[in-house]
């Protein structure tokens, strides 16, 4: 009976041995496997920071091209504007000398005082015959040169009563070039009045 308690003593040992080789096991494969939601967590970390990075630089080419085509469009505008500028001041040259070289017009009364002068240089014995005047020429109108003719599709779409930028967008145009044309033919029907 002495063998008993050895037996119990043998057996309780060998239960502690089975025993430590699986609670290490156990342990192992649990820090390994939360090893590998770390790694998991990191990987998928640095991954969004790529994505992130990626989308960065994609905006930031997007706001580059942006600004490029801001920068071109606004060159462009910016030569039509000069151009614009370049032929009014062509424009106002020009009627600045046809207005020059007419000769004054005298008014009917100022005709006939000039005609009825006692010093007009006709003898006394020649009879003036009085004759109507003619009618005082016109104004001209420079068909060639109006705002109207230039842009006839703009002023009947203006007519039809399209907004400014209903007439830009159809006729390809900026909306403050369209307002600059209506406005610089409002002031050139002013001056013909």
């Amino acid at each position: 009976m002495v063998m008993q308690p050895v037996l119990y003593v043998i057996l309780l040992g060998l239960v502690m041995i089975v025993y430590a080789r699986f609670i290490p096991k156990e342990q192992t494969t649990a820090s390994s496997a939360s090893a590998t939601v770390v790694q998991e967590i990191e990987d998928t970390i640095e991954h969004f920071a790529a994505e992130m990075d990626e989308q960065n630089q994609a905006m930031l080419d997007l706001f580059s091209k942006t600004k490029q085509d801001y920068e071109v469009e606004l060159a462009k505008l910016a030569g039509r504007l000069e151009t614009l500028e370049r032929q009014k001041h062509e424009l106002s040259k020009e009627l600045t000398t046809l207005h020059v070289s007419q000769p004054p017009v005298l008014s009917p009364a100022e005709m006939l005082s000039a005609l009825n002068a006692p010093n007009h240089g006709i003898p006394a014995s020649v009879n003036v015959i009085e004759t109507a005047p003619d009618p005082l020429p016109e104004e001209p109108v420079y068909v060639g040169l109006s705002m109207k003719s230039r842009y006839s599709e703009l002023f009947t779409l203006h007519d039809q009563g399209k907004s400014v930028e209903a007439i830009a967008k159809k006729l390809s145009m900026n909306k403050g070039e369209v307002s600059l044309i209506l406005q610089l033919s409002r002031q050139e029907e002013r001056t013909r009045v």
